[in-house]
């Protein structure tokens, strides 16, 4: 290709005003201009694009770091829970046992158990209303209340992770808080059964001793403290029952007493010594039965210069009781045989209320003829035993009065 230009430099064969054309020969490729718009465009675009992958994977990550925290969280809140469940349980039980022993303590006063098992039974208590207490206050705990609603932004889930660690660790914690309290219950719970047992196994002892320094109570209320002793003694846990049982027993033990002073102001006098020995050897072959005994001046129109008299009344129910009556003038013989076969005699009348199904006892003249062979049966010879008033009694029923002791 063939280009022709003007002389650029204004010299050569056409100086004179002409401009003289200057051939070139040879090839020309022309510039082109570079469009750098697109390029930019799309580095920034892949930066864009790269930085928005970053930033999915820093939510997705912190989303999953959420996400195994809440769990945490969850199963640290359901062990807890589970927790706090036995720990309730445990507190609700310790407190009705503590508070029965508390008011078993108050109720079984001297001599009515053993005091070293009284000592012991109350310290048990003390533990146990100490360990309720220190799980009731480990429960009143407050608790992490941070969970909420789930953050929608990267940098709120990845403030929440380490806050929701915490709460797992803090609720896992007060878990094995709840569960030592409970275990702490529940060994005092025992140790407080155990002995509440060894107190209760000193109560037959020590009601027959303390019926044994009142033996002049009446013979009902004999039998009432006999009852609610039994029933204080039988008693296998630590409740509200046992409370019952044992302020029964404590009052039936008042009543005793308070019955035995009365019997006894009613035998004061110069007899009064005489009395008791008399009445503690009626006792002492009546083969359980629980007596009365009432004394007087006269019985049966007999007393004084008038001769010796006695009447017993028998009774089957509540293991047999009677009650002796006796005229003074037997204790101002005593121990003449006449006055102590007498008082086997009126003995052999309320032993009836164990033997009666070995004779007519519906009989009253059976019923004496018994009465006489019982104090036979019993070695007594002298007339007081009754041969005098009722005849002698026929070998037969000598023989059965023989068999009920």
């Amino acid at each position: 290709m063939v280009y022709t230009l003007d002389d650029p430099s204004g010299t050569g064969p056409a100086m004179a005003g002409a401009t003289a054309p200057v051939t070139y020969q040879g090839t020309f490729a022309p510039r082109r201009r570079r469009r750098r718009g697109p390029i930019l465009w799309s580095v920034f675009g892949a930066l864009v694009l790269a930085g928005a992958v970053a930033a999915g994977l820093v939510h997705f990550d912190a989303s999953r770091s959420y996400d195994a925290a809440l769990e945490r969280v969850e199963t640290a809140a359901v062990a807890y829970s589970v927790a706090a469940t036995d720990a309730g349980e445990a507190i609700d039980d310790g407190t009705v046992a503590a508070d029965a022993a508390t008011s078993i303590v108050a109720a079984a006063v001297d001599p009515l158990v053993a005091a070293e098992a009284r000592a012991g039974f109350a310290e048990a208590g003390a533990t146990l209303t100490s360990a309720v207490a220190s799980a009731q206050q480990v429960a009143a705990a407050e608790l992490p209340s941070s969970i909420g609603e789930r953050p929608v932004w990267t940098w709120e889930l990845l403030a929440a992770v380490p806050v929701l660690e915490d709460d797992a660790e803090a609720l896992s914690a007060q878990a094995a808080e709840l569960g030592t309290a409970t275990v702490d219950i529940e060994v005092s719970l025992a140790a407080l059964t155990d002995s509440g047992q060894t107190l209760v196994s000193t109560v037959e002892a020590a009601a027959t001793a303390l019926e044994a320094s009142n033996v002049s109570a009446r013979a009902i209320v004999v039998l009432d403290f006999r009852d609610a002793a039994d029933f204080a003694s039988s008693r296998d846990r630590i409740s509200t029952g046992a409370v019952l049982a044992f302020e029964r027993y404590a009052a039936a033990a008042e009543n005793l007493r308070a019955s035995a002073k009365s019997e006894l102001a009613e035998k004061a006098g110069p007899l009064r010594e005489t009395r008791l020995e008399i009445e503690e050897y009626a006792r002492s072959i009546a083969g359980g039965v629980v007596l009365d005994f009432d004394w007087a001046p006269l019985v049966n129109g007999l007393g004084g210069v008038y001769g010796m008299s006695g009447t017993a009344t028998w009774n089957t129910v509540r293991g047999g009781f009677s009650t002796i009556t006796l005229s003074d003038s037997v204790a101002e013989n005593w121990p003449s045989a006449d006055a102590v076969a007498l008082v086997a005699h009126e003995v052999g009348h309320s032993i009836t209320s164990k033997c009666s199904d070995l004779f007519d006892s519906e009989d009253a003249d059976a019923n004496e003829e018994w009465a006489t062979a019982w104090a036979i049966s019993m070695g007594h010879t002298a007339e007081g035993n009754g041969v005098q008033a009722y005849g002698y009694p026929s070998q037969e029923m000598i023989d059965v009065a023989a068999t009920c002791r």
